[in-house]
């Protein structure tokens, strides 16, 4: 094989192709990210913007989509600046502050996670079989993925993601040209084309650009970058066309969601509040297209949530054991023995705490109290990352072709106003919801 096609060894290391082909032919962290970072809420939030603006917001999800690109983007420039894990890059800003934060976030987020992806891929699958038990359906599906996760093998998971996500980008694209059909739905996307400002509302304009893509994808997806050994800067332009190909499949899953939203729901003042809303949209799809809709629905639904299942674990258990590890080790953290592995005690520990968190939120509900102080903290990961990416990024030490330039300060610290002005929202809906 050609070094244009596959990375070639010299030593422990591997060299990056030079060439477009060999470079698009070593894609797929960026998937894993893609897929990981948009959920069942992210199919409500979209579908509800198409159903109350049409396809007039679609600029808006573009905005989020690229900050994100440009966070993503810096995280690896973060992790191939040196052979060290990403908490392990920002104890040099901080000490051990970044690694306790994170920690304490990452906790939150693994407590209620499982708990709502497991309960919705439970719910498609009996929709698609009815005869299927809930409890036992759950612990099934919660197994595969702390299984498949916790073998520590990340290809394995990159692989079994990707299937999901071929299944996922056919589906939604597939529905989404078929309820174009008619000419009522047409009128509409001619109606809405034009970019608009909803109601004048700032607010509502920033939430929803940081509405679609998970913050923990995106602190992850150093770890998966890692595992490819993509970890100097050589490979920079690998990962540059990996992050385009992920943030054009959000993008592409935001315009077609939204366009489902458009043409089935638009001007019928109708609001999806819930994942039961999702399955009324299923049910009205046979009217409309058949029962063959309905079912390529409730696959594309499937697929969406069971990889954000497998991509959560995995980006939870690894943020989570680096923290731990990092807390244990530093200021010794990068000593050989002191590896970050997908097989080590922290990581498979990380695991069972998603699994058994998962099991007891859903046997409990979810506590409110919990859930809104989960919700204040984890809405501060993506301002906190964003300021340790200016402060880092910039510094001499950083190899030259890894630093910041101006044009990535500006778009860095547009970043950190944005999510903090979202975070400081989050913490304020939190207090009252407290308070209330």
């Amino acid at each position: 094989m050609s070094a244009d096609t596959t990375p070639q060894t010299k030593g422990a290391t591997t060299s990056a192709p030079a060439s477009l082909t060999g470079r698009l032919r070593l894609i797929g962290p960026g998937i894993v990210l893609a897929l990981a970072s948009v959920g069942a809420s992210d199919m409500i939030t979209t579908m509800n913007s198409g159903a109350e603006y049409g396809l007039a917001l679609i600029w808006v999800f573009t905005v989020g989509i690229l900050l994100k690109f440009v966070l993503s983007e810096a995280v690896s420039r973060l992790q191939m600046s040196g052979d060290r894990s990403l908490l392990s890059h920002l104890t040099s800003f901080g000490g051990r502050l970044f690694p306790a934060l994170f920690l304490i976030a990452e906790l939150l987020v693994g407590l209620f996670f499982g708990a709502g992806v497991i309960a919705v891929t439970t719910n498609i699958l009996q929709a698609l079989f009815p005869v299927l038990p809930f409890w036992p359906t759950a612990v099934v599906v919660l197994l595969s993925a702390a299984i498949l996760v916790g073998i520590g093998r990340y290809g394995l998971v990159e692989k079994a993601m990707i299937g999901f996500g071929i299944i996922m980008f056919f589906g939604i694209v597939a529905l989404a040209i078929s309820v174009l059909q008619g000419q009522e739905a047409q009128a509409v996307a001619v109606e809405t084309m034009a970019p608009t400002f909803p109601n004048g509302s700032i607010i509502t304009v920033m939430s929803l650009i940081g509405g679609v893509g998970g913050a923990t994808g995106i602190l992850a997806y150093s770890y998966w970058i890692r595992e490819k050994s993509w970890r100097d800067a050589e490979w920079k332009p690998v990962v540059r066309i990996d992050l385009f190909i992920s943030y054009a499949l959000v993008f592409v899953f935001a315009v077609a969601m939204s366009a489902v939203g458009a043409f089935i729901l638009y001007g019928q003042g109708f609001t999806i509040a819930d994942n039961d809303s999702l399955f009324a949209i299923a049910d009205s799809l046979v009217s409309r297209i058949g029962e063959v809709g309905r079912i390529v629905f409730l696959i594309s639904f499937l697929a969406v949530v069971y990889t954000s299942v497998l991509g959560g674990f995995s980006g939870i258990a690894y943020v989570t054991a680096d923290c731990i590890r990092v807390l244990r080790r530093y200021p010794h953290q990068d000593k050989l023995e002191h590896e970050m592995s997908a097989k080590s005690v922290e990581f498979r520990a990380a695991i069972v705490y998603l699994s058994i968190a998962t099991l007891v939120i859903m046997g409990l509900g979810k506590p409110v109290t919990l859930v809104l102080i989960y919700a204040a903290i984890s809405a501060f990961i993506l301002p906190v990352l964003a300021i340790a990416l200016l402060v880092i990024l910039n510094r001499s030490s950083v190899p030259a072709a890894l630093r910041n330039k101006e044009v990535s300060n500006v778009l860095l610290t547009i970043c950190f106003l944005l999510f903090g002005f979202l975070a400081v929202l989050q913490v304020k809906e939190s207090v009252m919801g407290l308070l209330g």
